[in-house]
């Protein structure tokens, strides 16, 4: 393996492709990650240093772009690997390392190799007013005798339905568009697939999987020395969620919570676990705290996630995204496309790579919650299929 050698950079030739491979663990991890870009250009008039570095500034735009970077130039990198003009960079990594991975001929194509490794700086993003779209099920209740006091079997029902108001309520970009009419176990065998299914089916980035803990009651009985109070009883409510990027893959958020509020209702009333009556009583506001608690936690969990939909439609030159004005698309927005798929190493450890669709993707016209975006180059579109993904500069 050799580095990069300093010679000065040419203007960038059209690259024919630029394919990024990010090798990392699932998002959220907060050591360094390791970008693997290559890129390919066309030897002109047996010119092989100039198609180099072509290739090689391609590759190295498309790593920086998609690691979140605003790129103005990069024909500089920041450790003096490659140099020519300035290169501004905004971004909440920095690049420690660039490295030559390979570089092969074929006729007249050139494919260049190359590693970034970048360190992430802190939690500045700027995404963090796109909207956000989860979808989830019924939360489950671990042990369901506990919803005998009070007669209350929809719980998890009327639970979930008041977390999405509250979410909807309490934040400006944060919203449960979907609820599954029913509870999912998610086995820890197959809760990828799961996740990645409910996303697909409901049109959202985010997945919320939900399971309520304790829903368990403590009676106090009156005292001997007072024996005309009436005992006072208290309900626990403890719960536990994940956040999925339903997408890009990856755990984003888990986190247990635990309160105890008075349950002011009698031992043996049935109680309307969907009335207000129930939500503005004293353990009502219990469980209203928490869920406010735990809406903070998503909304920093999922702040710096760039926003993410599908290819749902490609129709000779016109490509139909997921995405539209209700995440805050707009006419002229820049985007990503790119295929994702998981890779499994020998040790059994789970990796996403990424392949970008090269060109320029503008959006022609955006609608609720779909737009159409076309090449502004003139990129190849043809290998562009159903069910990749798209994300917004």
């Amino acid at each position: 393996m050799r580095y990069i050698s300093k010679t000065t950079l040419v203007t960038i030739l059209n690259a024919v492709v630029a394919v990024i491979c990010l090798f990392a663990f699932f998002v959220g991890q907060a050591n360094a990650v390791w970008y693997e870009a290559t890129g390919q250009a066309v030897v002109r008039n047996g010119d092989k240093e100039t198609a180099r570095h072509a290739a090689t500034q391609e590759a190295l735009k498309q790593a920086m772009l998609f690691a979140g970077a605003s790129v103005h130039s990069v024909a500089k990198l920041t450790n003096g690997l490659l140099k020519n003009e300035e290169m501004t960079i905004r971004s909440t990594g920095e690049v420690e390392q660039l490295e030559l991975v390979n570089e092969v001929y074929s006729g007249d194509v050139i494919t260049v190799s190359i590693r970034a490794d970048i360190f992430p700086r802190g939690k500045v993003c700027a995404v963090q007013n796109d909207q956000k779209h989860f979808a989830t099920t019924h939360f489950r209740v671990r042990n369901r005798k506990q919803l005998t006091q009070g007669n209350i079997p929809n719980f998890d029902a009327s639970f979930t339905q008041q977390l999405a108001r509250a979410m909807r309520n309490k934040t400006e970009n944060l919203d449960i568009i979907y609820i599954a009419p029913h509870t999912a176990k998610f086995d820890s065998r197959y809760t990828d697939q799961n996740v990645r299914t409910l996303s697909a089916q409901s049109n959202t980035q985010f997945v919320l999987v939900g399971m309520i803990d304790d829903l368990s009651v403590t009676r106090e009985e009156a005292s001997v020395f007072t024996p005309w109070r009436e005992g006072t009883s208290r309900r626990s409510f403890a719960m536990t969620i994940q956040v999925y990027d339903g997408i890009n893959g990856g755990l984003l958020l888990t986190k247990s919570y635990q309160n105890q509020g008075e349950w002011t209702f009698d031992r043996f009333e049935d109680v309307d676990e969907f009335s207000t009556k129930f939500w503005q009583s004293l353990y009502g506001q219990t469980v209203n705290a928490t869920i406010a608690e735990a809406i903070e936690d998503i909304k920093e969990a999922t702040a710096c996630q760039p926003m993410t939909g599908r290819v749902i439609n490609v129709a000779g030159d016109k490509i139909s995204v997921s995405l539209g004005r209700d995440n805050g698309i707009s006419e002229k927005d820049e985007l990503y496309l790119y295929q994702a798929k998981e890779i499994v190493d020998n040790r059994g450890r789970k990796y996403l790579q990424y392949s970008l669709y090269p060109g320029k993707f503008v959006v022609s016209s955006a609608y609720g919650n779909s737009s159409l975006v076309v090449n502004e180059g003139a990129g190849i579109i043809a290998n562009i299929q159903e069910h990749d993904f798209v994300v917004k500069k």
